[in-house]
């Protein structure tokens, strides 16, 4: 599977979490290196915080299909961290994040009911015991 766009791996190289290929240059580079992906066999590509018009661009112009992060509705596919969609990671609020619940604070308290069941020698029960 190739990757092209925001690549967290190579972050050193870009120094930045911001969107990539946002000039035509960097643009038309991104554009080649799928249809160079592309040709040398991978089975998909992921497009990564990259301008909608640009993934539509790429993913008109190779055979595989391309798999979205932050690239816009025109991706073959879409992918999101089950982190982020769950709201597990409240700091972290990227634009292309969609949360469709808020587990963190779901698991807070959880969590707190847990420990006042404990702190107040409601859990466990004899029906929750050998």
């Amino acid at each position: 599977m190739g990757h092209l766009g925001l690549t967290p791996q190579a972050i050193n190289k870009f120094g930045t979490y911001e969107v990539r290929a946002q000039s035509k240059m960097e643009a038309d580079e991104l554009l080649k290196d799928a249809k160079i992906l592309a040709g040398s066999g991978v089975f998909a590509i992921v497009l990564e915080k990259i301008p909608a018009s640009l993934a539509k661009r790429v993913t008109a112009a190779v055979k595989v299909p391309t798999i979205g992060i932050g690239a816009g509705p025109h991706c073959d596919g879409q992918v999101l961290v089950v982190y982020d969609m769950l709201g597990l990671t409240e700091e972290f609020k990227p634009r292309f994040v969609r949360r469709y619940t808020e587990m963190a604070e779901i698991m807070r308290a959880a969590f707190r009911n847990y420990i006042g069941d404990v702190k107040s020698e409601r859990f466990p029960t004899g029906k929750e015991s050998y």
